[in-house]
């Protein structure tokens, strides 16, 4: 289970929320990144003076002693560097979501459709992966279009207005139809 499961819990991600909350969440983890950014710089600084520290320490323990503390700050950096990548993965989901919201009115209604039906992991590893915020308008109603086409495909059901046209090319399949003169001219023309 991912983190969109744990923010928007099981329903989809562009019906959960409103835009609101969405701009809510979005902030709170912006301030989380934030946080984090500044205590990972606190952490290098007093690194940096343990280090000064130690080069002007007298004796060995007191050097191992300061290797030891930098051991711990730079494990509880590292700690620290993880975690504000992850919170940077799921802004960047929300951030998603929010454009998704904000572009649900220029989208297709089968679209919309589609992505209100997306498995929310094969949703969440898009949305983790897209930077929709550094595209322009129409640069993003494709890559939201894509999104429903072509990675998410699996599990969605054929739109029901497509049901009639698709049994009449099936139905057509099985019946041989001879093809017009000018296609049967033009393949003869395609193999010499």
């Amino acid at each position: 289970m991912g983190f969109i499961s744990s923010l928007f819990g099981g329903g989809s991600p562009v019906d959960s929320l409103s835009l609101d909350d969405l701009k809510v969440t979005e902030i709170q983890l912006n301030k989380k990144v934030e946080d984090l950014y500044a205590e990972v710089h606190r952490i290098e600084q007093e690194v940096q003076h343990n280090y000064d520290l130690a080069k002007a320490a007298t004796s060995e323990s007191e050097q191992v002693s300061y290797a030891r503390r930098i051991k711990t700050l730079l494990q509880k950096k590292e700690m620290k560097l993880s975690a504000q990548a992850q919170i940077e993965k799921e802004l960047r989901a929300v951030s998603n979501i929010l454009i998704l919201k904000e572009r649900e009115k220029d989208l297709p209604a089968g679209v919309v459709k589609k992505l209100k039906q997306i498995d929310q992991g094969k949703m969440e590893e898009y949305l983790v992966n897209q930077k929709l915020s550094t595209m322009d308008d129409d640069e993003q109603i494709g890559a939201i279009i894509a999104m429903t086409s072509s990675t998410m495909e699996i599990g969605v059901e054929p739109e029901e207005d497509l049901s009639d046209i698709l049994d009449t090319i099936r139905a057509g399949k099985e019946v041989p139809v001879p093809a017009p003169p000018e296609i049967v001219q033009s393949r003869k023309t395609e193999l010499e």
